[in-house]
This record gives C-alpha cells, sequence and structure tokens, in this order.
C-alpha cells in the first residue's frame, strides 16, 4: 500500500509515517509532499497512490479545491482530508466524495479504520480473471476492468490498457467479475471505481467515456452505486 501525504507541517508528515509504519510495517510505503504541485506531478509521472491524506489548508492553498484539480481526469484516488478547522469540513462534500476525514488532534484509531480498509482493498486490486478465445488467453486485473460490452455472443472487456474479448453471456461474465461491476442497461456493465458521474441515462467514466443507462435497469444500478459507494467510505 503506497499513501501519500500533503501537508505544510513536517510534524505531520512524521506524525502519519511512524503510525503507519508501526501498524503496517514494510507492507506500507510512505510518500510526503509539503506542496500540492509536487504531489500532482509525482501522481502524473512516477505513482499513483493507494490513498492521499490531505491537509484541507495547506499552506496559502486550498487543499479541496487542490484535490478536485488534481484528480479532475483521473481514476478515483481515495482521499482522507486532515483538518484543524471541523468549520470547513463541509465544503469537502461538494462534487467530491472523499474516503474519510480527520479532525486534529489525529484520533490514531480513527486513522487505522479508514487505512486498515484501503489496506485490504489494496490487496484486492491484484485479484485476475483469465479471458480465453480461441488458443488466446489473458490474464486481467479486476482494478483494470472499466466496464464490459455484450456483442452478440461475445463480451468485450474495455481495459486501461485494451480490449479483450471472450465467448460468454453477460451473466457468466457479471459472475466471474463479482463484486464491484454494476449492470447499467442489457449490454454493459460498469466498475464502479471507474465512475465519476452517475446521470439519469448514463454513466461518465473517469476518462470520459459515457455508457448507456436503460429504463429497465436504471433504478437498480443507481441504488448499487450508492451502496458500494457507502461501504468504501464506511457509512
Amino acid at each position: 500500500m503506497l499513501v501519500a501525504i500533503c501537508d505544510d507541517n513536517p510534524q505531520i508528515h512524521t506524525l502519519f509515517s511512524d503510525a503507519l509504519k508501526k501498524r503496517y510495517g514494510n507492507k506500507c510505503e510512505v510518500v510526503c509532499f509539503s506542496e500540492p504541485d509536487k504531489l500532482k506531478t509525482y501522481i502524473d509521472y512516477k505513482r499513483v497512490p493507494d490513498c492521499i491524506l490531505m491537509d484541507i489548508c495547506v499552506g496559502d492553498r486550498n487543499g479541496i479545491s487542490e484535490i478536485r484539480r488534481m484528480l479532475a481526469e483521473s481514476a478515483s484516488i481515495p482521499v482522507i482530508f486532515v483538518t484543524g478547522y471541523p468549520e470547513y469540513c463541509q465544503d469537502i462534500f461538494i462534487d467530491f466524495t472523499p474516503y474519510g476525514l480527520l479532525t486534529k488532534p489525529i484520533n490514531m484509531n480513527k486513522l487505522y479504520y479508514y487505512t486498515d480498509k484501503l489496506n485490504a482493498e489494496s490487496g484486492q486490486k491484484d485479484i485476475t480473471i483469465s479471458v480465453t478465445l480461441g488458443k488466446e488467453s489473458h490474464s486481467l486485473k479486476l482494478n483494470d476492468i472499466m466496464y464490459i460490452e455484450s456483442d452478440k455472443r461475445k463480451i468485450i472487456y474495455h481495459t486501461k490498457s485494451g480490449l479483450f474479448e471472450e465467448y460468454s453471456k453477460m451473466s457468466d461474465a457479471l459472475d466471474k467479475l463479482k463484486i464491484g461491476f454494476i449492470r447499467c442497461h442489457k449490454s454493459f456493465a460498469v466498475n464502479y471505481t471507474h465512475i465519476k458521474k452517475f446521470d439519469k441515462d448514463k454513466v461518465v467514466l473517469f476518462d470520459n467515456t459515457e455508457i448507456s443507462v436503460s429504463r429497465l435497469y436504471g433504478d437498480n444500478a443507481r441504488a448499487r452505486y450508492l451502496t458500494l459507494k457507502s461501504q468504501s467510505l464506511g457509512m
């Protein structure tokens, strides 16, 4: 698990780093940034963290606005906001769904509640499925599959690295994928972690792909999305 900390106070870096190392040892890597721009550069050109601990006030910068800016066109990264000013907390829910909130002084049990969940979810990202067409077989990470599409007798897996096909029914493909994929149409099912916006008649992904939502599946799909989102927030 890789955790990125963005705070202009070096003591906060040390506090979180020591706490996470004590809890997870070598299973957790921590990178620290004192400026949002340096964190964005790291995400864009080096690695995408499993979690961001973001101070709401980073120097003279608004951490909420900075997170919205840096994650606007990227897949969802769980963000835990940190603040010593609870009066600003209501702003974190405007056009954004944070993973959690920590107020100063930090309650370590609450920190560990969030990070224990993240640590378990991080392990889930490496789960793979096998997709076979003829003599070709591919191993796909569940987390990399953005959505699946039913086309005649085939299922098409739309992933970050391309398209993969196999002969299968939608119901069988969903059984293989299990939790996390939401059927929103007779021909489409979407990985909820890639959803940026859920509208009445379409789902918009973080890469701006639009997937149709049908009347038949719409209500159940929306309810399922809200349930999965709430569970990820510990609600």
